[in-house]
């Protein structure tokens, strides 16, 4: 039995049997693959600026010299600043948003009856794949132009 998700010979999905579901579940594994990356890179920077926040305390208490001090505690700064730049843990929250509803439309639409599987469904699916990117697109702008004026305000 063929898979009507997968393109025959070709990563565009609209050569595939079935361009509704294979549009669908490329998106799906893009916001999969960008919910996981944001997750690891938020865990990853939250352990670390714990790290060092600790590193540098202890260092401090026992009287480490200024310098080594003053490096702990720049490397504590500049993390948390990358942590505000990439804003990980947004992304993650509205990655896995995103993921979660073409999740659900993939499911719905996996559920149709043959009979049911016509134009119109194939319709709606693409139309709720345009509707999360679209969504998603429009979250990121409004994060990226709320942190430059963040940084503009005096």
């Amino acid at each position: 039995m063929s898979n009507r998700a997968q393109p025959s010979g070709s990563d565009d999905p609209w050569d595939a049997p079935d361009p509704a579901l294979a549009l669908a579940l490329q998106q799906l594994r893009w916001y999969a693959v960008h919910r996981n990356r944001a997750r690891v890179t938020y865990g990853a920077i939250e352990l670390l600026l714990l790290l060092m926040t600790a590193t540098t305390t202890v260092a401090a208490a026992l009287k480490a010299t200024a310098w080594i001090t003053a490096i702990l505690a720049a490397t504590t700064v500049v993390l948390a600043g990358l942590n505000r730049v990439l804003d990980s843990h947004d992304s993650w929250v509205a990655f896995g948003s995103a993921w979660a509803e073409l999740q659900v439309a993939v499911n719905d639409y996996r559920l149709l009856s043959s009979e049911e599987l016509d134009e119109e469904a194939r319709r709606r699916l693409v139309g709720k794949v345009n509707e999360v990117i679209r969504a998603d697109t429009g979250r990121w702008a409004s994060r990226r132009r709320s942190l430059a004026e963040s940084r503009r305000a005096p």
